[in-house]
């Protein structure tokens, strides 16, 4: 350690001796005092006597001897010095020693560290090693400089050489990391400029979970199913010339869609082919929707073949990859998930190719109403006791296209059953008419909504899977006429019924009344149309004959289908409408007196809407006819 005074002295360095004159008048005063008799046996003749002796010549040997003596009586009077400042000072000269031999020995450990680490390290102190470590303090002799002026030259050669070496080395590295810093910024460049247009396109970014340096483009939805949710996120990763390279392991690598077919007679007559990008397009955008349609597509797949299970009594089949949909007889509809490059081109020329269009489209907006419920059901508030958690449900995706399907055939198949009978009615001669209505979907604008409430869209999907309604009002007469209302359910089973409504006092409440509960089939609603319209023709020929007709009296048979004489029972005439060939026909029947229960002597004309033996006088004119001969 240093101390106030100055630097520490050396090791070897000889211990002090005090100075045997007095420092000060205090300490004379006590060597005085110490001395026998002290103050009180000093006298001016003994101090003139002492200094006489000092300027004695022969001074100096006597000096010694009296220093001498003066010492030997400062050692032999114990009682005049303290032993406990003889104790510190032998202390603080061993302190001193011992702090300076740990200086020395510090020293020479640091300067051996350099050359021998290892054995200097076992007597270097820790403090010195954690505050400058070991060797950083060295000793080098330098070699002696050379006289020779050649030598020199030379050197400065060799230094000068070596000099313009590194500088060469420096610019062909400056020259290599310019041309390096160049690729990249031309690489990150076009990296940056591939992100932007992604995110101009609308796409959300955001960076990988695991990944948090990798940037990655999200084109998946919220609100899929658990298996799909998390393959929404693609990782956006730079290739060597700066192009993006989308990371799709998570979606197989194969980029796939929905193929719908309509087979009639086991002959394609429509297919509808997914989008897919040309591959002359290197946009990234496109590569993102395409990655989008593919996930939407498998996602449509999982969810079709979730509810086929619960479809086969609707003739909804799953075999193999294909998933198959009877139609009628002979018509079927093929869905099937197919890699882009495996599927077939688009036939312009097939005439239900907007037939699967529709379906195709119908099937990705469902899927989308679904996705968007399932939000809608996620943010409303809910009652505390009410769980959140109640699992996945079975989308209703192609319950609505069969009940769609189902109403179209229902309707057709009505419309051209009333439309034969109307065609066959008119052709008798008679007023008769229909008329068809369909609901049209009102489009519902979009305006200020609350929170929590569906958008004008959904709405409109909504209204789209309600039930299915059309109908058809048949005028037989001018005062006689009803109205067949279908409706196609889909829930709990899909099936179309029909109900006949009649107008308010109309004579058909009394003559043929129609089933309360509706008619599940078009046969058992043709049943009754042909016999509530035979009892309306009855009726009307026998109003008319009634007025007319003064020799006989006509009347209604128990059945009403039929008028006879009342007086006489001579003969009668039966109404009747059948299906044949052609379609509806009205079928009356002349039946001559005594002959009700066999075919002799009867006579029947027909009148069909395309029949080609259709009676060419109408109804009223043969009625009229043979009323005139019943009365001869």
């Amino acid at each position: 350690m240093a101390t106030k005074d100055g630097p520490p002295p050396l090791s070897l360095r000889p211990f002090p001796v005090a100075d045997r004159q007095p420092s000060n008048l205090a300490d004379f005063i006590a060597r005085v005092n110490a001395r026998p008799g002290g103050f009180r046996s000093l006298t001016e003749a003994k101090l003139r006597e002492q200094i006489k002796v000092e300027e004695n010549p022969d001074h100096d040997a006597e000096q010694e001897d009296v220093d001498m003596s003066d010492v030997a009586d400062d050692e032999d009077a114990p009682a005049s010095r303290d032993p406990n400042i003889a104790r510190m000072e032998v202390l603080k000269n061993i302190d001193l020693a011992s702090n300076t031999a740990m200086l020395t020995l510090d020293s020479l450990s640091l300067l051996l560290s350099k050359q021998n680490p290892t054995q200097a390290g076992l007597t270097l102190s820790q403090q010195l090693r954690d505050m400058v470590g070991i060797g950083t303090l060295g000793a080098d002799k330098l070699d002696e400089p050379s006289a020779n002026d050649a030598q020199t030259k030379a050197h400065e050669e060799v230094a000068v050489g070596w000099t313009l070496m590194e500088i060469n080395k420096a610019r062909n590295a400056a020259e290599a990391a310019s041309l390096f810093l160049e690729r990249e910024v031309d690489t990150e460049s076009r990296y940056w400029e591939e992100v932007m247009s992604v995110k101009k396109a609308g796409w959300s970014m955001c960076r990988v979970p695991q990944e948090r340096h990798t940037l990655g483009v999200r084109f998946g939805f919220s609100e899929a199913a658990a298996e799909f949710k998390n393959n929404g996120l693609a990782p956006m990763r730079r290739s060597e010339d700066g192009s993006i390279e989308l990371d799709l392991g998570r979606l197989g690598g194969v980029s796939e869609g929905l193929v719908v077919t309509y087979e009639k007679d086991d002959k394609i007559v429509g297919r509808s082919v997914p989008w897919r990008r040309s591959p002359d397009d290197p946009l990234l955008e496109s590569r993102v929707l395409e990655s989008r349609n593919t996930i939407f597509s498998q996602e449509l797949w999982h969810e079709l073949t979730r509810e086929a299970r619960t479809l086969a009594a609707y003739d909804v089949r799953l075999q193999g990859s294909r998933l198959t949909c009877k139609v009628d007889e002979s018509s079927k509809i093929t869905i099937e998930l197919l890699p882009l490059e495996a599927c077939p081109s688009p036939d312009d020329s097939l005439a239900e190719n907007g037939t699967t269009e529709m379906t195709l489209l119908s099937l990705h907006i469902l899927l989308s109403y679904a996705h968007r419920y399932n939000e809608l059901m996620r943010t409303r508030p809910i009652p505390p006791h009410v769980s959140r958690a109640r699992g996945q449900q079975t989308y209703a995706l192609l319950r609505p296209i069969i009940a769609r399907l189902k109403s179209n055939i229902s309707i057709r198949a009505c419309t051209e059953y009333v439309g034969d009978l109307v065609g066959a009615l008119q052709k008798a001669g008679l007023p008769s008419s229909f008329t068809l209505r369909t609901p049209q979907l009102s489009m519902i604008e979009s305006g200020a909504s609350g929170p929590n409430q569906q958008s004008g869209a959904q709405t409109l999907v909504r209204n789209m899977l309600q039930p299915l309604e059309f109908t058809v009002k048949v005028v037989i007469l001018d005062d006689m006429s009803f109205t067949i209302r279908g409706r196609t359910l889909l829930f709990p089973f899909t099936a179309t019924y029909y109900h006949v409504l009649l107008p308010p006092s109309s004579p058909l409440q009394s003559m043929a009344a129609p089933f309360a509960d509706g008619y599940s089939e078009l046969r058992t609603l043709s049943e009754y149309v042909q016999t509530a319209v035979a009892r309306t023709l009855a009726m009307h020929n026998i109003s008319r004959l009634s007025a007319s007709s003064t020799n006989c009296e006509w009347a209604l048979d128990i059945v009403g289908t039929a008028i006879q004489d009342a007086e006489a029972n001579r003969s009668a005439l039966h109404f009747a409408v059948r299906d044949v060939d052609s379609g509806s026909t009205i079928v009356l029947t002349s039946v001559p007196a005594g002959e009700s229960g066999s075919n002799g002597g009867q006579k029947a004309w027909t009148w069909a809407k395309n029949g080609s033996g259709s009676e060419s006088r109408t109804l009223e004119a043969v009625v009229d006819d043979f009323s005139r001969t019943v009365n001869l």
